[in-house]
């Protein structure tokens, strides 16, 4: 069963970027955040970059949806960002 996730990048406040993944889920359902950047990020370019990480972390595990990325090992991009906040 393919499960579609969405990832979307928000800036609540100037200079400040989150990143969020949703499980779209099947019809009927409502969107369940699966992950979310864990503090701000300075460019909506490193908070993409840490957003498709973990993304594609989730995608690797057949979107186990019980591991959130902070179980997950992150690359670098991730690993780089978190040194920003």
């Amino acid at each position: 069963m393919d499960i579609d996730l969405e990832l979307s990048i928000d800036q609540p406040t100037a200079g400040h970027f989150y990143w969020t993944i949703v499980c779209l889920g099947q019809a009927g359902d409502g969107p369940r955040v699966v992950d979310y950047s864990r503090g701000p990020m300075p460019t909506r370019g490193l908070a993409t970059a840490a957003g498709l990480d973990a993304l594609m972390r989730h995608q690797e595990v057949g979107a186990d949806l019980g591991t959130p990325a902070s179980r997950l090992r992150l690359g670098p991009i991730a690993d780089a960002a978190r040194r920003f906040h």
